[in-house]
């Protein structure tokens, strides 16, 4: 059995990389197409305009791989469970051409037995999601964040900050947000906060000529930082005290909760320990799809099992059949179920909490998985 099930396990593994390379170079070759006056645009700025064609081809093939590259964990972390599913079929279909499963039900061996290598590979591929979503998106989000108006750049660039709101309500604005990067913090610059009492009004007033994020006071620390407190009397006059220093601001608007509100897809990118440092303040805005994306992560994991248990009958069948009509059948239903899957798992529904609507959908197949694979012929 050993032998057997290492075949099962190389084959469906060696479809799946096939398959996941495949689609992820074409998705890439035609976003190249489409943007290659970009991308030899940067190239020529950068080798000037008396480079040779040579070069500049050189110099954009490394912009686009540079662009491209780290996309790939990201390519992953959204198309692993369908490419999972496509890998499943050519596995257990070349197998059926070949009559490999005949020979296996004639030695004895169940179809529900020869299916648990691919399912302990399912498992692998959700485990190494695991893995790419706490420890390599949350390196590669800088990367990951930016548009074809950033090719070549080291990271997203940085982007102004509207008057936003924190859980004490305090207001944070900024002409310009810097992202930290490996060697520095994140910056402000320029950043003022304005703090005000229960009736709205400003009571203190802080400027500074820049702010670097500290993350072990989870403040802004200033440079040049100045407060300057109003007071309010009963006849709604105000009087200004003169300028002080001040170092720092203690607030939940954090680089992560800051970037958040400004790419809602780099949800998706954090750990779950970012998250969970970001949901300490407990009047977080986003709180429902921190928790609804913290939560989401593992339930994938026990969904991509679930739908691969539905989508096996299609193919492990006694007698050979119809490839064409049975992969018709298997799109027709796992590629809408997925569909359904990511918007139960994104979308709020009124009157159910962020936990329970991420493991709704393994709630719902959890019965239709088990009786879909016990109805297997074998």
């Amino acid at each position: 059995m050993r032998i057997l099930n290492r075949h099962i396990m190389i084959r469906m593994l060696t479809n799946f990389v096939l398959l996941f390379m495949f689609l992820y170079l074409f998705a890439a070759t035609i976003d190249i197409i489409l943007n290659l006056d970009r991308f030899d645009e940067i190239a020529r700025s950068r080798l000037g305009d008396d480079a040779g064609i040579f070069r500049r081809i050189v110099a954009s093939l490394g912009l686009a791989f540079n662009f491209h590259g780290p996309q790939i964990f990201q390519f992953y972390a959204y198309l692993h469970g369908l490419i999972a599913i496509g890998a499943l079929g050519f596995t257990v279909s070349q197998m059926s051409r070949n009559r490999e499963l005949v020979a296996m039900l004639a030695s004895g061996i169940s179809l529900h037995r020869a299916s648990l290598p691919i399912l302990w590979v399912v498992c692998g591929l959700g485990i190494v999601q695991l893995v790419n979503q706490e420890f390599i998106l949350p390196r590669m989000a800088p990367l990951l964040l930016r548009g074809h108006e950033q090719i070549g750049e080291g990271g997203t660039v940085s982007f102004p900050v509207a008057f936003t709101l924190d859980s004490n309500g305090a207001l944070l604005q900024s002409p310009l947000f810097i992202p930290a990067t490996e060697k520095k913090k994140a910056r402000l610059d320029r950043p003022s906060i304005i703090i005000r009492d229960d009736f709205g009004r400003t009571v203190q007033r802080i400027q500074a000529q820049s702010a670097s994020w500290d993350e072990t006071m989870k403040s802004w620390v200033f440079t040049e930082g100045q407060v300057v407190h109003i007071q309010h009397d009963e006849t709604s006059q105000s009087a200004a005290s003169r300028p002080t220093k001040v170092s720092s601001f203690a607030t939940d608007l954090s680089p992560d909760l800051l970037t958040v509100r400004r790419f809602s897809q780099y949800t998706s990118m954090l750990s779950s320990a970012q998250i969970n440092a970001i949901l300490e303040s407990t009047s977080v805005q986003e709180a429902g799809v921190l928790i609804r994306s913290s939560y989401s992560r593992w339930s994938v994991f026990f969904v991509n099992i679930l739908i691969v248990l539905i989508a096996i009958p299609f193919f492990m069948q006694r007698e050979p059949s119809r490839l064409l009509s049975r992969t018709i059948m298997c799109t027709a239903l796992i590629v809408p179920l997925y569909l359904l899957v990511a918007m139960f798992m994104l979308v709020p529904l009124p009157g159910i909490s962020p936990i329970l609507g991420a493991f709704l959908p393994v709630i719902v197949l959890l019965p239709v998985a088990m009786a879909r694979f016990g109805w297997i012929r074998t």
